[in-house]
């Protein structure tokens, strides 16, 4: 029989996905200056240009991960706008080498030794979460990953169960 967890992480906006909507909202009135004061037909393409980079950019601040552990392994999604969910990256629970909280000491010692490690991110960005980050390094396909998760009190029981020999309290 299967054990089986889920958690959903609502993502905060980054900077990118911030700047993405603030310079639509700037086209967007661009055009409708551009209408008002100069050329109408100009203006109103740049105005629903600027509207659907606003639609797009809106939609894009609207995003969760969802985690998906069943016994070793975990499959991770992105869900934007609460309705598209995509599947993005999937951890095989052999090729997990140890899980550590990401403001150990032993994670800077990771960094260290593999200078080439590929951090992949999937929190809500929280500072203030920062306590729940997990950090597993993954040997997958011959390169050292470090997957960063959030987990909560009981996503962490589980991963203390089924990690034993590989978690670090710390």
């Amino acid at each position: 029989m299967d054990n089986y967890i889920e958690q959903i992480i609502e993502k905060k906006p980054d900077i990118k996905q911030r700047l993405l909507f603030l310079a639509s909202v700037l086209l967007t009135v661009f055009g409708v200056s551009i209408m008002i004061f100069w050329n109408m037909g100009l203006g109103a393409i740049v105005t629903a240009v600027g509207g659907f980079l606003i639609y797009v950019a809106k939609n894009q601040q609207s995003q969760e991960y969802e985690y998906v552990f069943v016994n070793c392994d975990c499959d991770i999604a992105r869900i934007t706008n609460k309705q598209n969910r995509k599947e993005i990256f999937s951890l095989k629970g052999g090729d997990v080498q140890k899980v550590i909280s990401y403001n150990s000491q032993e994670f800077d010692n990771e960094q260290q030794a593999h200078p080439n490690l590929v951090i992949k991110d999937f929190t809500s960005g929280d500072k203030s979460k920062q306590n729940d980050w997990h950090v597993f390094i993954v040997n997958n396909m011959g390169k050292t990953l470090a997957v960063g998760l959030e987990l909560n009190d009981k996503t962490k029981e589980y991963v203390e169960t089924y990690y034993k020999n590989k978690y670090n309290r710390c």
